[in-house]
């Protein structure tokens, strides 16, 4: 009997299993970049350790150890339509809703095949971008015994902030470095444990309050804050009257959009008298919108491209994006370089504390040129 020819006879293990421990953070943020997301962010299980059970990734998917954030910017010109009075859709249309969603599921669709083609899975998680738990609508009944209601999801903003991408802003509107308040986020969830993105330790947001004042729906505290924690960076934000926000959003506070009143002549809303919660205000919209040849179209006129039965966001945005958007861009704390420029600051950090362990006072860097940009605290890597 020829023993190698029977050996050889015996299926062998398919590469991509055989080979699944080659797979890196680098190559999933590499390939979804590729494929269409601006920002990656890798946050590992151990960063929710505190969340809600309605928000926790294992009890999505129990063999869980990392969470990978994918995030497509709004287009500035996304905007113009509003800023100008031109054409207010352009915002939901082309910019916040599906275009940014199209390119951005391809983008996290295609890195979940990636990375099961090297034997791991994938899941995919949907996620609220507002809403914490006590504030969501009525939960469904479980679908089997022991188990949480279906409403589990990921807290989005949250999770883009355990991940490394940025920080939520004074209005809970999340914050890059890259792009300020402009992007929307996707998140899938695997076995493939990843090196996680170290969490972004500094401020982008600098309470100036002008999405406080920009506001339109007057949802926004200026006193009241709301804070977590995720080992040892704080994320805090001004509490949200999400009701307000929500009656804005749709359009029916006359202070946000000129189309409501326009429609239904005699219609009167003063938010600032307003108490309803999400779910109240959202089934309110809903139903007032049949009502509303606009908001009638915004909530149920664009099932054709995918977006059917969301009602747009009316408001523009108006404080928590575009006001806010400004002030960063004006005053340099967002833009192309900015995350470059954080990660040296943090490393140069890094540096200086080891070197405080033997005594040193400056931080031997191989990567010193010289210029003396640093003061003097950095010197080429030599021994002192």
């Amino acid at each position: 009997m020829d023993t190698n020819k029977s050996f050889q006879a015996v299926p062998s293990i398919p590469s991509y299993i055989k080979n699944r421990k080659e797979l890196t953070s680098e190559m999933v943020k590499a390939y979804a970049k590729e494929h269409g997301a601006d920002l990656v962010g890798i946050a590992p299980i151990s960063r929710f350790s505190g969340a809600p059970p309605e928000t926790h990734p294992l009890n999505m998917y129990p063999k869980a150890k990392s969470v990978v954030v994918l995030a497509g910017r709004i287009l500035e010109g996304s905007f113009k339509g509003i800023q100008e009075n031109a054409d207010w859709s352009t915002y939901w249309i082309y910019g916040y809703g599906n275009g940014i969603y199209g390119p951005l599921t391809g983008a996290k669709e295609l890195t979940r095949r990636y990375v099961e083609s090297f034997g791991y899975e994938a899941m995919t998680s949907q996620g609220g971008h507002t809403m914490l738990p006590h504030e969501s609508p009525p939960h469904r009944p479980p679908v089997a015994k022991g188990k949480l209601p279906s409403n589990v999801l990921l807290h989005m903003r949250l999770t883009a902030a355990a991940a490394g991408l940025g920080e939520l802003g004074w209005s809970k509107v999340f914050l890059t470095p890259e792009f300020g308040p402009r992007q929307r986020f996707e998140i899938f969830l695997t076995d493939a444990e990843l090196e996680p993105d170290p969490l972004y330790k500094e401020n982008i947001c600098t309470k100036c309050m002008k999405c406080v004042d920009a506001c339109p729906g007057h949802a926004l505290s200026k006193t009241k804050k709301v804070s977590i924690q995720i080992e040892d960076r704080v994320f805090e934000w001004g509490d949200v009257d999400l009701g307000k926000c929500k009656l804005t959003h749709w359009g029916l506070n006359e202070l946000a959009s000129p189309f409501v009143k326009k429609d239904m002549p005699g219609f009167k809303l003063n938010i600032d008298e307003q108490s309803m919660m999400w779910y109240q205000a959202y089934n309110f919209g809903m139903k007032l919108s049949k009502n509303s040849t606009y908001l009638n179209t915004m909530s149920t006129g664009f099932q054709e491209i995918g977006q059917g039965g969301r009602p747009g966001s009316v408001c523009g945005a108006t404080g928590c994006i575009q006001a806010c958007y400004e002030i960063l861009k004006k005053t340099g704390k967002i833009g192309k370089n900015v995350r470059k420029e954080y990660e040296e600051r943090q490393r140069l950090a890094a540096l200086q504390k080891d070197n405080a362990k033997t005594g040193d006072t400056a931080v031997n860097d191989p990567s010193c040129t010289g210029c003396a940009g640093c003061g003097g605290t950095v010197s080429k890597g030599v021994e002192k």
